[in-house]
């Protein structure tokens, strides 16, 4: 098998990660960041999309990126990470799905958070199929970003400090999740309530900075 070009195997990463941003951020799939070892493994399954590719030539692309690296490439280890590989049992593996994660991924995250997908499903009912946040449409292009991605309604945590139960969780479509992160606190109408990280003090003007700073200094003396 012939090795791509490394702008080949950045532009695979690039779809894998798109793909990630719209389809799989909802069930925690892990994405390696480039050029980490996984992240190039990542890249050649998505190169040979549906093709089986051998450890041995996985090998090959990571040291022509990195001729430091070991020849010992543990590929499978994507699917713990949630993607969708398949592995013949003689060392080759290929990516079978990109916009799911793998079904063992999904049924040990469901057991551990112990919010089933019949529970999601039943929320996102019972929010008409729109985010809580925005209001986007399950399924529809957003014209906010083009209309290039459709919106797909994630499992926001309305405490993200507190466990993925029923009464913790909100649909919010993949822009809301993705841009309000770990940072806020939200009501059950998805309406922010509190600030629950120290990042938006840190990105906030310095004159906000101050007002912060002298309403903690009085509230804790």
């Amino acid at each position: 098998m012939e090795l791509p070009l490394h702008q080949q195997l950045e532009e695979a990463y690039q779809e894998a990660e798109r793909i990630h941003k719209t389809h799989l951020t909802q069930y925690d799939v892990h994405l390696p960041r480039w050029p980490r070892y996984k992240a190039i493994h990542l890249a050649m399954l998505m190169h040979n999309l549906g093709k089986y590719v051998h450890k041995d030539v996985v090998s090959d692309a990571v040291q022509s990126i990195d001729p430091q690296a070991g020849r010992d490439q543990q590929v499978r280890h994507l699917k713990r990470d949630g993607w969708n590989i398949e592995s013949d049992g003689k060392g080759r593996h290929r990516i079978t799905d990109p916009y799911n994660p793998s079904p063992e991924y999904t049924a040990s995250r469901t057991r551990r958070q112990g919010l089933t997908t019949a529970d999601f499903v039943s929320l996102v009912k019972r929010f008409g199929n729109r985010c809580a946040t925005c209001g986007a449409i399950n399924g529809e292009p957003d014209p906010r970003y083009g209309g290039r991605d459709k919106v797909s309604l994630q499992k926001g945590h309305m405490k993200p400090h507190k466990p993925s139960e029923p009464n913790n969780i909100i649909p919010q479509c993949q822009f809301c999740n993705q841009a309000y992160k770990n940072d806020f606190e939200f009501d059950e109408k998805g309406r922010v309530i509190a600030v629950a990280n120290t990042r938006p003090v840190k990105r906030a003007r310095r004159s906000v900075q101050e007002k912060i700073y002298e309403y903690l200094k009085d509230l804790l003396n």
